[in-house]
């Protein structure tokens, strides 16, 4: 994996090209690969400021269909309970037999998320296909959020007794009030994209095929705004990062549960 230090870089399964001041991030591998790679998150984290720090308006951010995936949350799982876990037969995880694994995603859910929610800039996540619970929060932090007609929200947590994580009970609630949120936050369940967009937790559903286009073109429109302005808004939109905080101490409390 090639070192970044720049805002254009090419790694496989990770990109960034600079599109009229639009910081293109192309994910199309499984996003545990990076997400438990301290060094690389360490360099994506200072990515960010590099792209505060440029001219560019803001960050697309897309993953293709197998990203966010169920499958790639089930091999994760299985590696870091020591279980024998698929999507088809998911299990009960009571202990983590390699916790620093368990630790490792939560804290840097955490990281991405402070990164985000703290970006001056505007910040879209397109998503296509399956996007599992941690990833639901995490692109609750985006600003905007784009989706394909295939994409399904999969609350799988439950199958496995483990609580949601990525502030997703930060989050959720939010946008589609307490009471719905818990029932989806409790029983789990799938959201599909036109009941996401239904219940506002995505801006838009996209035709799949120019999935790419499409959100590129959104993304345009949104960053012809001047900065000063989307400063401005974003530091008033998200007056809660003091209470977000306060609940990444209380999750911290639940990471191997």
């Amino acid at each position: 994996m090639k070192k970044i230090n720049s805002i254009e870089f090419e790694n496989e399964g990770l990109s960034c090209t600079v599109i009229d001041d639009i910081a293109v991030l192309k994910m199309s591998r499984n996003i545990f690969d990076y997400l438990l790679n301290i060094e690389h998150d360490t360099e994506m984290l200072e990515w960010f400021d590099l792209v505060e720090q440029s001219k560019a308006k803001g960050i697309l951010a897309i993953s293709e269909s197998e990203c966010y995936g169920e499958k790639n949350y089930a091999k994760f799982l299985s590696e870091a309970s020591g279980k024998d876990i698929t999507p088809e037969h998911p299990a009960e995880i009571t202990k983590f037999a390699k916790s620093d694994i368990r630790a490792i995603e939560i804290n840097m859910l955490m990281n991405y998320i402070r990164k985000i929610v703290n970006f001056n800039k505007i910040f879209i996540s397109g998503i296509q296909g399956e996007i599992v619970t941690p990833f639901i929060g995490l692109s609750l932090a985006s600003d905007f959020r784009f989706v394909d007609e295939s994409t399904v929200l999969l609350l799988t947590h439950s199958k496995y007794s483990l609580h949601p994580s990525g502030a997703l009970p930060f989050f959720l609630p939010k946008y589609i009030g307490h009471g719905k949120a818990m029932e989806y936050l409790i029983k789990g369940g799938k959201i599909t994209a036109e009941e996401a967009l239904q219940l506002n937790i995505v801006n838009a559903v996209l035709p799949s095929q120019n999935f790419y286009e499409k959100c590129l073109d959104e993304a345009k429109q949104i960053c012809k705004l001047s900065l000063q302005y989307v400063r401005a808004t974003k530091h008033l939109s998200y007056n809660f990062k003091n209470e977000l905080n306060k609940y990444f101490d209380l999750e911290s409390n639940y990471m191997f549960s």
